[in-house]
Parts: C-alpha cells; structure tokens; sequence
C-alpha cells in the first residue's frame, strides 16, 4: 500500500493499457493512409528491338533474299503501351505517311491500330509489295504515334546509343526497303567467290536455288564451307561453257562482260545480269 493508502496498479495493467493505445493509434494510421487510386498518365510508344536487344527506330527490308514467287513482306512494329490495361479495346491514334511510296501499290495495311482489351501492347503489319521500281531505288514510309484520348505521347527520345550518331525516338519508325543490295550479305565468302557483286549473287541464284535458300546467304556460317567449295567448282565449269559459247556468237555483238544463256535463243541469249564470278 503506497502512502495516500492506495494499492498500486499492477505492471502488467500499465503494459496492455500502452499495447491497446499503440494498436488505435496504428489503425487509425492505417485508415488515413490508405494508397491513392493509380492515376498515372496513360502512354504508348514504340518498342523494337534489334537482334543484338538495342532499341532501334528504324528497319531496312530487301526483297533480295527472297525467292521471285515472294509478293511481299510483312513488316511486324510492336506498340507498347504505359499504364494499366483496360477491359475494352481502346484505338491508338498511329500516322503512316511516305515519300514516294505508295499505298495500295508498294504497300498495305492489314491491321488495325488497336490495342486489345487485356493487353500492354500489339503487333502492328505493314504490308511491304514487291514491284520494279524497287530494284532501282529506295522507297520509306514513316510511321508516328500521336495523343488521342486514350493515350498521350510523354517519352523523350532515348540516349544516344553506343556506335550510333543519334537518339532513337519512341513515337516515329521508318521502314526503308528495296529489291537490290547496298551491301554484301553477312555469309558472303570471298575467299570462294571473290569480291561482292549483286551479278554474282544473282548467278548463284541461278546455278543454286534448288540447294541453297536465298535466305542462308544473308547468315554467317549458314552455308558449310563444303557446300561453297562445290558451288565454287560448278560455276567455274560453268563460265568456261559460257566463254566457249561467247566465242562462237557472232563477232562484235557480245559484251565482254556478259555471259550468254546457253538456253536462250536469238537476242536473248545476251544476259548481262551475269558477269564472271572470280575476279582476275
């Protein structure tokens, strides 16, 4: 008993007093501080990549390595969304403008720029057409996302990337495509077939098709050495026919840089896509 004759309130009372008190104060803290709904801006941009994971803007396309029965190309562009996905579909407002192409003749657009319910991002085609004029020259089209009410356009370009001269914008892709090359195929083998020439390509075409797709010519190591070896062989028989046919067509009509098609008849027979595949 203390000295105002008063039993002391037991310790253990004090310390579940202090534990309740604790717990009220943390839920009414809890009710206070309840996370605020997502409210983060909605966006879209591009999103592609390279073969080696880098972000890239743009995207050079070749009929070349096509079979001639191959019409067109479908170009895939995938568009990636910022923000929560929603339970309906919602339209992504994507410009595709060009030069000199033009649609409907150079190319199509077979999808829809919608971005589907559920989903972060889609797959958006251009459909590339095959015709003449691309063995000439260059044609692009340039594709831009744009704000609509779905979506706004808030990412800045990207730092420069290394061994690049420029930033890679989210919002703008450019296709470049043709039907002849710039520059030699990344499985090219000079030690069999010497210095790149488009001629000479399109002659292994011709001797080759049937053996080696056009596609593996454009892959480092994708055709064996064994292979390039026979296809050096053929075609060496092949220019030695060919210079024995060029020497008994009629004088002075043969460019010295042409080989004749031995199945060709009359003015045909003069083929200039074809010059001799080992340079001297």
């Amino acid at each position: 008993m203390n000295r105002q004759g008063k039993h002391p309130v037991p310790l253990r009372h004090h310390s579940s007093m202090l534990l309740a008190a604790i717990l009220l104060l943390l839920c009414g803290s809890c009710s206070e501080q309840q996370p605020a709904p997502y409210s983060a801006p909605n966006g879209i941009y591009f999103n592609n990549l390279s073969p080696l994971r880098q972000a890239v803007d743009t995207a050079l396309v070749t009929f070349v390595y096509e079979p001639d029965s191959v019409e067109t190309i479908d170009v895939p562009i995938t568009v990636q969304s910022v923000g929560r996905q929603t339970a309906y579909d919602r339209p992504v407002n994507l410009i595709v403008q060009a030069d000199s192409a033009l649609l409907g003749t150079n190319y199509t657009l077979p999808s829809p720029a919608i971005l589907p319910a559920g989903k972060s991002s889609f797959t958006y085609i251009v459909r590339l057409q095959r015709t003449p004029e691309l063995r000439r020259k260059t044609l692009s089209i340039h594709l831009t996302l744009w704000e609509n009410e779905h979506f706004q356009t808030m990412l800045q370009p990207d730092p420069i990337p290394q061994n690049t001269q420029r930033p890679i914008h989210r919002h703008h892709f450019r296709i470049d495509f043709c039907d002849y090359y710039a520059a030699p195929p990344a499985g090219w083998r000079e030690e069999y077939v010497g210095k790149f020439t488009e001629r000479k390509l399109r002659l292994l075409w011709k001797l080759f098709d049937k053996v080696v797709p056009r596609t593996a010519y454009n892959v480092r190591g994708a055709i064996p050495f064994n292979k390039w070896v026979y296809m050096q062989r053929e075609v060496n028989e092949y220019l030695r026919h060919q210079e024995y046919i060029m020497r008994g067509f009629e004088s002075g009509t043969v460019d010295p840089d042409a080989l004749q098609d031995p199945d060709a008849q009359g003015a045909d027979r003069r083929l200039l896509d074809f010059t001799p595949i080992l340079d001297k």
